[in-house]
């Protein structure tokens, strides 16, 4: 396997990753043999930056000490830092008839090189799931492939039963389920608000997301256009993903909403046929106004929308599939943003872990506190490198970030007491990740 999704240069000493790897370490068991899971360093909790040791059992955090007795995965050193387990709730992992692009082991293994803990995959798959039977069988695919853990939306179609196993509806405006099946769409919406259930909404104008689609830059007014709409229904958990513009962000009322590094970053720049993605990247003032948002709190989340390809569909700029991956690429690229001073750590740690648990209603993921899963991401701050898709764990090895230089990176990824990434290799066996609406 691959080390990592960078080559990276920095401060990680080969000492402590032999320490943090050796400690008691058997695959298929707990860390320390089936004992209390002891992680020692730097934490980022709700009170702030402390130094401090963490008491797992059971998969979750017991205790948290000044000191603490026995031996300890130290994370101790310049630069390391202990996050809670970091949340990406918008994934594409493919499998079954798409497999070869992607699958749940190969995508949870991304997810856990790139820092994440747990993932939301969405529904558009081929098959599609869209209905209880087919959550069910998607449910059995992913628990015995998954390194990490993760929740599954459902589309658009009989929502009976459906809130047993999924996080919640997600609702592509762009599609025919939306602008030729309206009544199925109304009936799935009001279902889902009958039960307080999560919408997480694709909002683009059918017709002008045409533009995107054949390969033109887009329109910031497909994205405003169907955020008012979608707004107006009242809906009481609404979240709006992967926002790609100024207007679409004006456009929001009564809802959270999230963006992407893509979105972020790329804004105004000629890219070709690999940076193709819907929403399409806008103009550099739509970036701005993206990076000036998250800094106001307007934007909750920041996701990857992850949508592996083979770089060999990529190639024409019409018939080429949206996307690209992004688990490998977005811890880095944020943390980057971090050392230059445009976002703090602990603004990281909300779009990417408190918000997110709080907007899924996940009451044991998104911070480092006693009863909460003992799922962390240990980051060092201070390493530098620069992105190399060859080198990722995904199937999909193309990026628009190729060769850029970073600096931050993931170095540990515990899952419920687990370690099951270190310093880029994947130490964990398919099937330790569970289905979220089961734990």
């Amino acid at each position: 396997m691959p080390a990592s999704g960078c080559a990276w240069t920095g401060p990680f000493s080969r000492g402590r990753r032999l320490r943090a790897r050796t400690l008691g370490r058997r695959r298929g068991t707990p860390l320390g043999g089936g004992r209390s899971l002891l992680v020692r360093g730097r934490l980022l909790t709700p009170a702030g930056l402390v130094e401090g040791t963490i008491r797992e059992e059971g998969g979750r955090i017991v205790e948290i000490s000044r000191e603490g007795d026995g031996e300890a995965l130290d994370f101790s050193g310049p630069g390391l830092v202990i996050l809670p387990g970091l949340i990406d709730m918008h994934v594409h992992l493919r499998d079954e008839l798409l497999s070869y692009k992607e699958d749940f082991t190969s995508g949870t293994s991304a997810a856990a090189a790139g820092g994440f803990v747990l993932v939301g995959d969405m529904p558009n798959t081929r098959p599609p799931v869209n209905s209880l039977t087919r959550l069910e069988e998607r449910e059995r695919l992913a628990a015995g492939k998954a390194l990490v853990d993760y929740g599954l939306y459902v589309g658009v179609g009989p929502p009976e039963g459906t809130e047993r196993l999924s996080l919640g509806l997600k609702v592509f405006m762009t599609s025919e389920y939306y602008s030729e099946r309206r009544g199925e769409t109304i009936g799935a919406l009001g279902y889902a608000e009958r039960r307080k259930r999560l919408v997480v909404v694709h909002a683009e104008n059918p017709k002008l997301y045409q533009e995107g689609r054949l390969g033109m830059a887009g329109t910031p007014e497909a994205e405003a256009e169907a955020v008012r709409e979608i707004c107006a229904q009242g809906l009481s958990r609404l979240h709006l993903t992967h926002l790609s513009s100024r207007a679409g962000l004006e456009a929001v009322r009564g809802a959270t909403c999230d963006t992407c590094p893509h979105y972020l970053l790329l804004g105004g720049q000629e890219l070709g046929s690999f940076a193709k993605v819907h929403p399409s990247i806008k103009k550099k003032e739509d970036s701005d106004a993206l990076l000036q948002a998250i800094s106001e709190g307007k934007i909750q989340a920041i996701t990857s929308d992850h949508a592996p390809h083979l770089p060999e569909e990529k190639g024409d700029p019409i018939t080429a599939p949206g996307g690209f991956p992004g688990l490998e690429t977005t811890l880095p690229l944020l943390l980057t943003l971090v050392n230059k001073g445009l976002l703090s750590l602990e603004q990281l740690v909300k779009l990417c872990s408190t918000n997110p648990a709080r907007i899924l209603g996940l009451e044991g993921f998104g911070s480092i506190e006693p009863g909460k899963f003992c799922s962390l991401t240990v980051v060092d701050l201070k390493a530098e490198g620069e992105i190399k898709a060859e080198r990722f764990h995904s199937k999909s090895k193309f990026t628009p970030f190729e060769g850029w230089r970073v600096k931050g990176k993931p170095v540990a990824t515990i899952v419920r007491g687990r370690l099951v990434m270190h310093g880029g290799e994947i130490l964990e066996k398919p099937g330790w990740g569970r289905n979220v609406r089961m734990l």
